[in-house]
């Protein structure tokens, strides 16, 4: 049995594209051990699903001052862990998968890019000074140079879409052919539609329900504030935010109270597993990214949008490449551009004009884009390097 070695900058309790990848590697044979985090109140070892987690990393990997750590690690890891591939998420566990590549030329590495890291901009609206802002610059400028510097020893790289895959291939000059996989989550036939947000929030059943749900949600970025404005106090529509409560979400609430918007209501993050339940409650998903500025947010293929179709509801989204390939074809939404004066608004009553069609092909589209046919691409992949 060959064993991916697979790296990870959280402790690995909610990252369900780490877990479904994992999970279906294990599907077709492959030992998987996670190298992981610590974080307080959880094993340092333990079995779950069949996966190995090892908890060792501490927050010294984050630290650019503690420049040697990653070399550490990496001869840590060599002389403990028996592996046959070594599978880096994201570029600070590139950094530490090099140093182990580096003592051992013949393992295979593969760079698994959730994001397009060089160009993922700073969020400057919690900086306490200018010289804190500048130290960030700094450092980001460093972390993007080691990435770049890392990637001429990587085998393969495994990103979530073609935009993506496409710019990383120019940037790192990068010769193999890119593996994209999307971050789907699987298909779940004959859901029942929650009414929980309208309880929660004691909205009316004739009012309409615009969900965003995010991980986080930040002022100045994702263009949030000009959804808010187009749809400030609109007679039967109301605005549910599902986000960390945290510094940005608290921003993002003052700035709704500062511009005396009443239709807009504000939840804290949800289990994984409540997610779909939570969305179907809603009658449109928004997915606001109209950023043009920052590549990582114009190539965005947020998990979101793959969320709000499997809970059945259309999305209103802004016309990105990779949104505007999957919901135009597919009819389970509409997508608009954000520089025409209401667009939101206008998008919004687009899909409520014919709303029955477009719930019906977001349940259609479910079925076609979910995990369920996204994780044999991966597993084709390491099927094939296994053979090699």
């Amino acid at each position: 049995m060959k064993t991916i070695l697979m790296l990870l900058d959280n402790p690995f309790t909610n990252d369900r594209r780490v877990s479904r990848e994992a999970l279906a590697l294990m599907e077709v044979g492959f030992e998987i051990k996670m190298i992981c985090t610590r974080a307080n109140g959880l094993a340092e070892k333990e079995l779950q699903n069949g996966i190995e987690i090892i908890r060792i990393f501490d927050k010294s990997i984050f630290d650019p001052k503690k420049f040697l750590t990653h070399k550490k690690w990496g001869e840590y890891i060599e002389n403990n862990f028996h592996f046959d591939y070594i599978h880096c998420h994201d570029q600070t566990m590139l950094s530490i998968g090099v140093s182990i590549k580096k003592n051992r030329p013949s393992v295979q590495l593969i760079y698994d890019s959730h994001e397009l890291f060089h160009s993922w901009p700073i969020n400057s609206t919690n900086f306490e000074s200018w010289t804190i802002m500048l130290k960030s610059i700094l450092v980001r400028k460093y972390f993007i140079r080691r990435e770049l510097k890392n990637s001429r020893h990587v085998d393969y790289i495994i990103t979530v879409n073609d935009s993506i895959a496409s710019n990383l291939k120019k940037y790192f000059n990068f010769k193999n052919k890119i593996l994209v996989s999307r971050n789907c989550p699987e298909y779940i036939p004959n859901q029942n539609k929650s009414n929980v947000l309208r309880e929660k929030f004691n909205i009316s059943p004739k009012t309409k329900i615009l969900v965003f749900i995010g991980a986080n949600i930040y002022l100045n970025s994702l263009n949030i504030e000009q959804v808010f404005q187009e749809f400030k106090n609109e007679i039967d529509v109301a605005i549910v935010v599902i986000s960390t409560k945290n510094e940005h979400s608290l921003q993002v609430m003052n700035y709704v109270k500062k511009m005396n918007i009443e239709n807009v209501h504000f939840h804290d993050k949800i289990k994984p597993e409540e997610i779909n339940q939570y969305l179907s409650s809603a009658d449109v998903g928004l997915v606001p990214t109209w950023n043009k500025n920052d590549l990582s947010y114009w190539y965005a293929l947020d998990n979101k949008l793959f969320e709000y179709i499997q809970a059945k509801i259309p999305v209103l989204a802004t016309c990105q490449p990779e949104y505007v390939k999957i919901i135009e074809p597919n009819k389970c939404g509409v997508c608009i551009n954000a520089d025409k004066k209401n667009a939101y608004l206008n998008g919004y009553k687009s899909i409520l004009s014919n709303y029955k069609y477009y719930q019906s092909n977001s349940d259609l589209t479910a079925k076609k884009i979910s995990w369920d046919n996204e994780k044999n691409k991966i597993q084709e992949f390491y099927k094939q390097l296994a053979h090699e």
